[in-house]
């Protein structure tokens, strides 16, 4: 959840609040007899309004899992330290720290399920058995054929950058410039030191990038997408790899000095959601999307911002997933779950994958268009982590 969102509360989901434990747990998270769901920022607004039930679409819209509820957790949080905290995901369970990312929230699914030997329980030093049922994740795993995950994809979704520019005489030309980058300037600004920074081409105004928290897909995916390994990272990138604390999709993050352009990377999908006010809050205000390579990533204006199927279809796509353990959705496995098979269902015009023929407002694919997400371009596949 983005530092400033309102956490979902637990009654909208209609889920039951531990009686033991619940007050170290984050405020006003839910805590579910039903599936519980965790990772990725990216998908969480979407996601969140599927669980709690909407109406976005002119019609109400909410998913089950063969009558149980879904509850999903945030990645973020408001009022907690760094926004990450514990959360308590079933009641009497186990509090834990929150996964904060598409990479952490697959980690604490896998040890829900005890790891690849089905014995390896453990996330951050917590025994997490069974308290996480599903994940969220804007970042592939390595596919394998048998793998112990299965990734549903949840929609096609596209990576650019906002920006954000500073006062000065330069600030318009700065910001004509900024508003349209290529690869290879993108790369130049990401491997840039704070001895030698990226300036904006005939005027004063430095360039400073922004790192996202080291577990975020969207991170991940962009510095693949510009060819920078993390290691690679210049001294002028604030927060540079090891940084654990700034959330992914919260344009607040940009606040630039006098003479100074920021910026950070985004979702596309995310973007659009908060600006068309389909997400919970919009901290988008003040900031902008940048084009790339003279491409935009949405088209339109808010609120009736739409994908550009141009770049949502060029290499800055990207499909982001549900992962599941492959074993519950597996008809004849011992472990088999009918609920999260259904949850996971993508012939399912009430599940969260679904992006089947129908275009009716009471269809799931109908949320997920409000919020900026495509019809996904990759198929699932299994993995291991």
């Amino acid at each position: 959840m983005k530092l400033k969102r309102f956490a979902a509360l637990g009654t909208a989901l209609g889920v039951a609040l531990a009686g033991i434990g619940a007050a170290t747990a984050a405020h006003a998270d839910p805590v579910s007899d039903g599936y519980s769901i965790v990772g990725s920022d990216t998908l969480q607004d979407a996601v969140a309004a599927l669980a709690n039930g909407t109406s976005i679409t002119g019609s109400s819209v909410k998913v089950s899992g063969s009558g149980k509820a879904l509850a999903s957790w945030d990645a973020f949080t408001l009022g907690v330290s760094g926004g990450v905290g514990k959360i308590q995901t079933k009641p009497y369970g186990k509090i834990f720290d929150r996964p904060n990312g598409s990479g952490a929230g697959r980690k604490a699914l896998l040890a829900s399920i005890g790891g690849l030997d089905g014995l390896s329980f453990t996330y951050n030093g917590v025994d997490v058995k069974n308290q996480v049922d599903l994940s969220r994740s804007s970042s592939k795993g390595t596919a394998v054929s048998g793998g112990v995950l299965t990734y549903v994809p949840f929609g096609q979704d596209a990576i650019s950058f906002l920006y954000k520019v500073g006062s000065g005489a330069d600030a318009s030309t700065a910001a004509t410039w900024i508003s349209d980058l290529d690869k290879n300037e993108l790369a130049s600004i990401y491997t840039s030191s704070s001895s030698s920074p990226v300036t904006v081409p005939g005027t004063s105004f430095v360039v400073k990038p922004l790192s996202l928290q080291a577990s975020s897909g969207t991170w991940t995916t962009f510095l693949s997408k510009i060819g920078v390994n993390s290691n690679a990272l210049g001294s002028a990138v604030v927060g540079g790899a090891t940084n654990t604390t700034t959330p992914e999709n919260d344009g607040t993050v940009l606040d630039p000095a006098a003479g100074e352009v920021q910026i950070i990377p985004v979702s596309a999908a995310n973007y659009i959601g908060q600006s068309n006010g389909a997400a919970r809050i919009n901290t988008m205000s003040g900031v902008s999307i940048g084009s790339i390579g003279g491409v935009t990533p949405t088209s339109g204006s808010a609120p009736s911002l739409t994908p550009n199927a141009s770049f949502y279809s060029s290499e800055w796509g990207r499909t982001v997933f549900i992962v599941v353990p492959t074993a519950k959705i597996s008809s004849g496995n011992a472990a088999y779950d009918q609920g999260l098979a259904s949850l996971t269902n993508p012939a399912s015009s009430s599940s969260l994958t679904y992006w089947g023929s129908s275009v009716l407002p009471s269809t799931t694919k109908a949320v997920k268009i409000k919020f900026g997400f495509g019809a996904p371009q990759d198929s699932a596949f299994t993995a291991n982590n």
